[in-house]
């Protein structure tokens, strides 16, 4: 037995209703279907750079926004404080207490040590602590965001005598550079990152290295936030800020207990240079 259907005109679209008896409605070519496709693939080419471009954007913005948001709560502990400013000791891989920010952020299981810092009462966000750029785990759980990735430069209230003579430890001593040109915090970079100070090897020094490394995860770039409470994106110029992450991950993942973060470069390094001169020191 043979079942036919049939379509009565009543169901179909005004166009094969005005057919003529004995046609049928037109199916595409294989060659008209190959044509759409290329046409689909050509205009998801164009647009997902474009997309992937914005999205960067955006999440560099909101980099900024948080650095922006801690710079506030930074100036705010200064002010309830008579002008000193949030420690920012370390002792090897660990911020000590008391200091803006505690423990080390590779390792950091919780949010606990954000929230035992002294600038958490000043805003409890925690995730004005994290570039959402940074993709890292914590080490030994790799199902688990880190929690940190933004870290405070050590010419500002970080004790180390034979790197750092004379930090800044009120508001009233960024004289040597300006407020507007004295870099607080900065986005870290994932393999560099440990405790809370971001070390700049101070002009002078004849030590050609970054001490530690700058992020540079929004397209070659790095977010700083200053002492007068603006953030800035940096493109950095260079090769090395780009190159040092796959040298200090290789050391973390051979030694990750005993390893450098520091990565060696020109005494010329533009980057490096342009990096030195925001590091406060207090003029006497």
């Amino acid at each position: 037995m043979t079942l036919r259907l049939h379509l009565h005109a009543e169901f179909l679209g005004p166009c094969h209703r005005a057919r003529g008896p004995g046609s049928s409605p037109r199916a595409f070519t294989l060659v008209e279907l190959l044509v759409v496709v290329a046409i689909v693939a050509i205009l998801a080419g164009m647009l997902l750079p474009a997309l992937s471009k914005a999205n960067s954007k955006a999440k560099g913005i909101a980099c900024l926004n948080n650095l922006r948001q801690l710079s506030l709560a930074w100036q705010s502990y200064a002010d309830d404080n008579r002008g000193w400013l949030a420690p920012n000791e370390a002792s090897g891989e660990v911020s000590l207490p008391g200091s803006w920010i505690h423990g080390d952020a590779k390792t950091d299981p919780s949010p606990r040590n954000i929230e035992a810092g002294c600038l958490f009462p000043y805003n409890r966000s925690i995730a004005i602590y994290r570039c959402p750029s940074d993709r890292s785990r914590v080490r030994g759980r790799p199902q688990l965001p880190r929690f940190r990735s933004i870290a405070m430069g050590t010419g500002v209230a970080h004790l180390n005598p034979d790197k750092i003579p004379r930090p800044v430890y009120r508001q009233d001593q960024f004289l040597n550079p300006a407020p507007a040109n004295a870099s607080v915090f900065l986005d870290e970079d994932a393999w560099s990152i440990q405790n809370g100070a971001l070390g700049i090897e101070p002009s002078g020094t004849g030590v050609a290295q970054f001490w530690n490394l700058p992020a540079s995860r929004h397209n070659r770039a790095g977010v700083l936030a200053f002492a007068d409470g603006h953030a800035e994106v940096w493109k950095w110029v260079g090769p090395r800020i780009l190159e040092g992450p796959a040298e200090i991950e290789k050391r973390y993942k051979a030694s990750p207990d005993s390893y450098s973060p520091a990565v060696a470069t020109h005494p010329a390094d533009r980057d490096l240079l342009r990096l030195q001169s925001t590091v406060p020191a207090w003029a006497r």
